[in-house]
């Protein structure tokens, strides 16, 4: 979602709509598409969402399930598991550079991404695709010179350039509280175009119109798990794991009406009138269960003999185990376990004997190889977002200089400290990495102040040191020439 001023290029929105400014047939026609296009994903996405945030409605089989509990609020999490333990090893931490970084990290830091792009993650694994525009902010009302917005699926969507892998069109949506488009913005190689909605007509009208004839569009896309004859990504809640979560939900709601059945034991008498317990055939129904409430409850246990002096017979219902029921869930649990990657203890089922290191990193293999895909994939639109923080800055690349651009990330493998410091030890050892080198304090975990806090520490203690040196390496010189040399400036220099 954009700010007024980022929409209209930071002028806010014109008192008076410029009634000039017109769509030709083809950006009609493009505007016309994409919409239709947001459309066409938009059930989709709300039911991916609904799963994520466990709001689905799950249809019942409605053959053991009274009809007063259709309507329980039975939930399960697995597919809000399912996506968030994939995104969390997915930390995006800007751009890295063989020699100069042109300013990116700048852009990075102001647009606070280490933030805004976990956003981005999550949403492309919930819906399969998101996107992300750029434009120059407005710095009058705060806005970083380059602005950066993370765009949602249900809300923006691009016309992809195949062979030149990336957009030739793109729109994105402003939506009010309840759902109304009130803005939009069509990005385009050499336009971009505001359009607002009319209070009078209600209609979106063309209100801003600005021909940077950059040749790019400044709107790029992260998708999910595309394929050659699917480009447009999938999610990661499929069919599969919609299926096991709402088989477990079922079977959940079994054992809930399971529980409500044989909480109190059910008992039976045999020969026994009803008039005993304080019910006759003029009872409402209302009378009758509070009557079996009290029986239950302590007043079973005296019943008189009937008139011919037999003793009616008494018995109790046991009630059923809900260990079947945990069972079944625990086989969805391992389906949906081998459907995501992700380790079976992560959907709540854990064994007595805790697993070994060696254990857990084996079954998390996956997992990490799953979020290292990831990674690439999501890698070369965030390289794409560089390319255009670039050009909506200076008006043009250094196509060589860019060249040595690259995207770092966080190790998506769950190293130990103690690990990480003893394989750094090692490369350092044997002269792989240099000890104050920032490829060495990247491996080893330190953030970009930390970094910076160790750099100046570096250079305060070579400063200190500094004086010593000198002197030390002067003791050393035994050239003749050298000493001479020195005396001269020494008997010249009156200080």
């Amino acid at each position: 979602m954009k700010g007024i001023s980022q929409l209209f290029g930071g002028r806010g929105i014109p008192a008076l709509f410029l009634r000039t400014l017109t769509l030709d047939d083809d950006e009609e026609r493009l505007v016309g598409q994409m919409r239709a296009q947001i459309r066409k994903f938009a059930a989709k996405n709300a039911i991916k969402n609904a799963f994520y945030e466990g709001k689905q409605k799950t249809r019942q089989l409605d053959i053991a399930v009274p009809p007063g509990l259709q309507d329980l609020a039975v939930s399960m999490g697995w597919p809000g598991t399912a996506v968030d333990v994939l995104e969390e090893r997915l930390d995006f931490l800007g751009w890295t550079s063989v020699q100069d970084l042109m300013g990116l990290d700048d852009v990075f830091r102001e647009n606070s991404l280490g933030v805004e792009a976990g956003r981005g993650h999550l949403d492309a694994l919930i819906t399969g695709t998101d996107f992300v525009t750029v434009g120059r902010g407005d710095t009058n009302y705060g806005e970083p010179d380059v602005l950066v917005t993370v765009e949602s699926a249900s809300s923006a969507t691009t016309l992809r350039n195949y062979r030149a892998r990336r957009s030739e069109a793109g729109l994105s949506q402003t939506r009010n509280e309840i759902g109304a488009v009130e803005m939009e913005t069509l990005y385009l190689p050499n336009s971009t175009i505001g359009f607002a909605r009319n209070e009078r007509t209600k209609k979106l009208e063309v209100i801003s119109r600005d021909d940077h004839n950059a040749g790019r569009v400044f709107m790029a896309r992260l998708v999910n798990r595309d394929r050659a004859s699917d480009l447009d990504g999938r999610s990661e809640i499929t069919r599969p794991v919609m299926y096991y979560t709402d088989a477990a939900i079922r079977t959940m709601l079994g054992m809930e009406i399971n529980r409500e059945f044989y909480t109190a034991p059910s008992r039976y008498a045999l020969g026994a009138d009803p008039e005993q317990f304080g019910v006759n055939e003029d009872s409402t129904e209302a009378e009758k269960r509070q009557a079996g409430w009290k029986a239950a409850m302590g007043r079973f246990n005296v019943i008189p003999r009937t008139e011919d002096g037999l003793a009616p017979t008494v018995g109790e219902f046991h009630p059923a185990p809900p260990t079947p029921y945990i069972d079944q869930v625990k086989m969805y649990s391992q389906l949906l376990s081998a459907e995501t990657g992700i380790p079976s203890t992560y959907l709540g089922f854990f064994t007595d004997n805790p697993a070994s290191a060696d254990s857990i990193r084996q079954a998390e293999y996956r997992l990490v190889k799953r979020a290292e895909r990831r990674q690439g994939t999501f890698g070369q639109g965030w390289r794409e977002i560089a390319y255009l923080s670039l050009l909506a800055r200076d008006g043009k690349v250094d196509a060589d200089a860019f060249r040595k651009i690259g995207v770092r990330w966080r190790d998506a493998s769950t190293p130990t400290r103690a690990a990480t410091a003893d394989a750094g030890q090692k490369l350092v050892g044997v002269k792989i990495l240099r000890p104050d080198s920032p490829v060495t304090y990247d491996y080893m975990g330190f953030s970009e102040q930390d970094q910076m806090r160790l750099a100046e520490e570096n250079r305060l203690a070579m400063a200190a040191e500094l004086p010593a040196l000198l002197r030390e390496k002067a003791a050393q010189i035994s050239d003749p020439q050298v000493l001479e040399l020195a005396s001269r400036r020494n008997a010249n220099d009156p200080a």
